[in-house]
């Protein structure tokens, strides 16, 4: 008897540990996991969720000025998502797995809990939204891109590959992301394997996601180096060839123009790549590599949509001097993002500091009109003084006035830049540019890229004019 008392003590204690075990293994998930769950790419396999979760009235996705970009609508009982501007936005709002099933991308997929109202819902705000009629409704989410100028972008690259990245340097709010080749998200369900195969890589946002080399562009971070670590270098004065030689490496200006005796203005105005190797060679390998990691170009740019990380990798201490000259013009192994070069240009801006880039500018209740998250401006990085800044910013003025970038030129309006031509081993050279204006109160800072375009005076710096101009023509108070 006395056996049996203790068999049954026994199970009864295993039962019950099972039994708690079970019940805080639920609690767990329920008060910790739920959320993520939700929202995790591993819920699209839930059909039951999913069914639920279509019931819900997916959230709007608005511009700054309150042009709707993305809403929802219910077309037979089915919900449909539209997307009114199409191509130009497609490559930043994404598209949800919530409608194609498919994955998801972009803002869609960023800020998908709030597009399904899924934070702050404690249970008096659910009854409260019951009440007034709310339903199941997502909440609003507002951006910080400007519809207008994100189509004068998207118009302005045509039919060429690039992107184009236009951002307010003082806070970081990015006004227009535009890539192309894009696609039609109203049309992505029934064209998804085709656009998921296409050569042209339209489903890629060439805006975060590309990687390029920089070419000339990069002479603003060699600038930033020499007058930080070398300032006197400003004021000497050098001699071109059309060409120098490093450890019996032959590299030429472009063009092989030789400017002859030339100074440190001069040679940034009109782009001079043997007089930047010089002054990258007297720099050093660890200032410019110094310098390159305090504008970010050592990994991912924080952002609300995935960045690819920037490269550039460690020049050798011993042997690594042709490559230290290939890096003080942007050549060589360093690749960088179109974002990263628009925050670049944004730091001469605003005296040296990089504000941190962002998309969502606030959540919205559609109902209540409460705003739920906002996004506040931030500082990011600071890689220069403003000293430096101011030098480098009258070097890019000189450049658009009378250099490589003439074709940036607003009239009545200051323009800073900075043309890049960069080579490319696969073909025609990419065409950068990167700028600002006015230069006396920036207001826009603008990189842009066109892939195999040829020269970035001629072929970038005009698109990026365009850029300009429309948004300081309704925002230059």
């Amino acid at each position: 008897m006395n056996n049996l008392k203790r068999n049954i003590k026994i199970l009864f204690v295993v039962f019950s540990v099972l039994f708690f075990s079970l019940i805080g293994y639920l609690s767990y998930f329920q008060l910790y996991e739920r959320n993520k769950l939700i929202t995790s790419s591993y819920s699209v396999y839930n059909k039951r969720l999913i069914e639920q979760e279509k019931k819900i009235l997916r959230g709007s996705i608005l511009d700054r000025n309150g042009n709707i970009l993305a809403k929802s609508e219910i077309i037979n009982n089915e919900q449909v998502r539209q997307y009114p501007d199409g191509p130009a936005f497609a490559n930043v709002i994404g598209y949800s797995r919530r409608i194609y099933q498919q994955g998801s991308a972009g803002i869609e997929n960023a800020y998908d809990k709030e597009l399904l109202g899924m934070i702050n819902k404690d249970p008096m705000t659910f009854l409260r939204e019951t009440i007034l009629g709310k339903g199941q409704r997502g909440d609003n989410v507002i951006l910080t891109l400007d519809k207008n100028l994100q189509n004068v972008a998207y118009n302005a690259l045509g039919d060429r590959k690039g992107a184009v990245v236009a951002l307010d340097p003082k806070t970081g709010e990015v006004l227009a992301m535009v890539s192309s080749p894009s696609y039609d998200p109203n049309t992505l369900g029934k064209n998804w394997n085709t656009l998921m195969n296409s050569p042209d890589a339209v489903m890629l946002n060439r805006a975060t996601q590309g990687l390029f080399p920089p070419g000339s562009v990069f002479k603003i971070i060699t600038t930033s180096a020499a007058l930080t670590y070398k300032p006197e270098i400003l004021n000497q004065i050098f001699d071109s060839k059309g060409y120098i030689v490093v450890d019996g490496n032959k590299i030429n200006d472009y063009g092989n123009i030789a400017y002859g005796t030339i100074d440190f203005k001069k040679a940034f105005y009109v782009s001079c790549n043997s007089v930047f190797i010089q002054v990258g060679l007297e720099v050093g390998r660890s200032n410019l590599e110094n310098m390159a990691d305090k504008y970010g170009i050592n990994g991912a740019i924080p952002f609300d949509i995935p960045t690819a990380a920037n490269q550039f990798p460690s020049i050798p201490v011993f042997g690594g001097k042709v490559q230290l000259a290939e890096s003080s013009i942007g050549q060589g192994k360093i690749l960088v993002t179109p974002l990263t070069m628009a925050l670049m240009a944004s730091a001469v801006a605003n005296d040296g500091v990089i504000m941190k880039p962002y998309l969502m500018k606030y959540v919205q209740d559609p109902l209540s009109g409460d705003i739920l998250e906002k996004t506040t401006p931030t500082k990011y990085l600071n890689p220069i003084s403003p000293d430096v800044a101011n030098k480098i910013k009258q070097l890019m003025v000189g450049v658009v006035r009378e250099g490589t970038g003439t074709a940036a030129q607003i009239p009545g309006i200051t323009v800073a830049g900075k043309t890049g031509t960069a080579e490319n081993p696969h073909g025609k050279s990419h065409a950068w540019f990167v700028c600002f204006a006015p230069a006396e109160n920036p207001k826009i800072a603008v990189s842009v890229i066109v892939e195999n375009g040829g020269t970035g005076g001629d072929v970038a710096a005009p698109i990026a004019s365009e850029v300009m101009k429309a948004y300081l023509s309704t925002n230059s108070k």
